[in-house]
């Protein structure tokens, strides 16, 4: 089995973006955390969860014992052996390892039928947060400040939801954490749908004590409509990506372009991604493309009609045909992708 290696630098042809190879499984692959170039994991349907050290050259399977048919869509990894792991439906669990799956902690348990984990992120080496669907209207919102050993409740609890509103667990990048300074609070965004209206995205900037709402008129919210992914440039850009996944050929309402230097969210200027889109990253490196009409990749989008990408988040071109469902940036700068039939793939020079 082969996975090729990715780096964000040279020319790519859009119809050559991706290679593609197996990961031994069938399992539908949501969760996506990227080490390295040689590090991922990725986890999803049938409590898979699946590692390669090797840069996908080879794959290993780390079953969970007591799980055979939850689905596994949140994940972050520290490294080849340090992760923790959220379970999408019940039971409602966090789960950590710090031996590569040899044996796992139960870390956060939540036994309410209602509760349903939407995305979990870090931010660092230490801190990270996590949402689920609203418990009793309530949203759920969990904080971690030390490395996922230990969860507490976000200070969250008078905050009520719309009716209907919830998150979508469908690339573990609804849910954006940040911080613009080292010593300021942790931000999150989170990303709705579910409710009638525009799309929201939740804003806290000290860390889920207080929240705001900013609507996103250019993407409307329904039962299956809403955002799905948001992801941000180091400059404070940010894009938002969803839409229908019901109506996955459908480009009505699939993207929103922030500016944090007027604090307003725009749709799309010129034209948009060719469907429902679940996952958009910004590639903090930019890439060369040989295209009639653009020469620079900074954003990517992905989902099951294939992959777009921008320049500058406001004009979308198709980039490949390949079906993803979640995207990745590593820290050195390799791409990596995830998606149904256990299908991995990683951007290759």
């Amino acid at each position: 089995m082969v996975v090729f290696l990715a780096s964000l630098a040279g020319v790519a042809r859009a119809e050559e973006f991706w290679k593609l190879a197996p990961t031994g499984t069938e399992a539908s692959l949501r969760g996506l955390s990227q080490v390295d170039r040689s590090t991922a994991w990725a986890c999803g349907s049938r409590s898979t969860l699946v590692r390669t050290i090797d840069g996908g050259m080879t794959w290993t399977t780390h079953p969970i014992e007591g799980l055979e048919t939850t689905e596994l869509r949140s994940i972050h990894a520290w490294s080849a052996d340090e992760l923790v792991v959220a379970t999408a439906g019940s039971p409602c669990r966090i789960y950590r390892t710090s031996n590569a799956g040899q044996s796992w902690e139960i870390v956060y348990e939540n036994r309410n039928p209602q509760a349903f984990i939407d995305g979990l992120r870090f931010v660092d080496q230490k801190e990270g947060f996590a949402f689920g669907d609203p418990i009793d209207s309530k949203l759920m919102a969990l904080r971690s400040g030390d490395r996922g050993l230990t969860w507490q409740a976000a200070g969250v609890e008078d905050f009520r939801m719309q009716e209907h509103e919830a998150g979508f667990a469908a690339s573990n990048s609804s849910l954006l954490v940040f911080r613009t300074k080292p010593a300021e609070r942790l931000s999150v965004w989170i990303g709705l749908g579910g409710a009638v209206g525009p799309a929201q995205i939740l804003i806290s900037n000290d860390a889920g004590m207080i929240w705001t709402r900013s609507p996103i008129a250019a993407i409307p919210s329904g039962k299956s409509a809403g955002i799905f992914s948001i992801a941000m440039s180091p400059k404070g850009r940010a894009v938002a990506v969803g839409g229908d996944y019901m109506e996955p050929d459908s480009n009505r309402g699939n993207v929103a372009i922030y500016d944090s230097e007027t604090g307003v969210w725009q749709a799309a200027e010129g034209q948009v991604p060719r469907g429902f889109r679940s996952s958009v990253v910004f590639l903090p490196e930019a890439l060369s493309i040989e295209h009639p009409q653009a020469s620079w990749i900074r954003w990517i989008c992905a989902g099951p009609s294939g992959c777009d990408f921008s320049e500058d988040g406001k004009t979308w071109y198709a980039l490949s045909e390949q079906p993803f469902h979640s995207l990745g940036v590593a820290s050195d700068k390799s791409l990596w992708a995830c998606g149904s039939e256990g299908r991995v793939g990683i951007r290759n020079e």
